[in-house]
């Protein structure tokens, strides 16, 4: 028989030799709906997300990390439905799966210290009637945000930033291309918000790979003190569009016929 303070000495030893044993959290499998919770998710299927609810997975919750373990978050098409909106949180990250046929992809609102990576984001390259198209991911007044290393085509827009509260965020290592003969704006654009007329400030955009788009990045004319540099531009008219209180430097631009 084995003594219980014996067990427990031999469990701790045991957890001692794995790194993080002691604290690491389970996972929490989420189905679509609100995470208001801190801790670790992963979806373990594929999420269809109908016109007629908001997003397939909302997060309000800070401290979160959702893995979508290689599963699909699939939209209704036709310029609707969003995929997954951070709204109000800090310490999040999404990675690791696919969305399309979607409105939105990927929004961040009134949010901090996000990551997005490792998405495979699909449009379906559908002309708007109105602004915006398509969208894979959407930073929105929204500081120290991470968009890096994610496969992007057929979005009418790539990444768009919004709002002079955006600053500190990293756009870097995208592939983002257009579909060719479909609708495409551009691959990654600074704007305003609704309510603010400043455009983002502060920001990197470094090592992104943009094909396809008339405009490859476009900043207006209150977005400032952004860098971009060591970008691949291939565009049909410019490649990169801003005011001078923009830093560009070492991209490489290649206009197409």
């Amino acid at each position: 028989m084995i003594h219980t303070s014996h067990y427990r000495r031999a469990l701790l030893a045991a957890a001692l030799l794995v790194p993080g044993a002691l604290f690491a959290q389970p996972r929490r499998f989420v189905l679509q709906g609100v995470i208001d919770q801190p801790g670790n998710y992963a979806l373990p299927n594929d999420l269809n997300v109908s016109a007629s609810r908001g997003a397939g997975i909302m997060i309000t919750a800070s401290g979160v990390d959702l893995d979508l373990s290689g599963s699909n978050i699939i939209g209704p098409g036709g310029l609707q439905g969003t995929g997954i909106h951070i709204r109000g949180a800090h310490g999040v990250t999404v990675h690791g799966g696919k969305l399309s046929g979607l409105a939105f992809g990927v929004i961040v609102e009134n949010s901090s210290n996000v990551a997005v990576r490792n998405l495979n984001i699909r449009g379906e390259g559908l002309a708007p009637a109105a602004p915006p198209p398509e969208v894979a991911v959407m930073i929105l007044q929204s500081r120290n945000v991470v968009v890096e290393d994610n496969l992007i085509s057929g979005t009418g827009l790539g990444i768009f930033v919004r709002g002079g509260r955006s600053t500190g965020n990293r756009i870097a290592n995208n592939t983002v291309t257009a579909i060719p003969g479909a609708f495409a704006a551009l691959g990654i654009c600074y704007n305003p918000a609704p309510g603010d007329p400043m455009g983002p400030r502060g920001d990197l955009i470094q090592g992104n790979h943009i094909v396809g788009y008339p405009t490859a990045i476009q900043m207006n004319s209150t977005s400032a003190y952004n860098i971009i540099r060591q970008n691949t531009l291939v565009f049909s008219m410019e490649g990169v569009t801003g005011p001078a209180a923009n830093t560009e430097m070492d991209n490489v631009k290649v206009k197409t016929q």
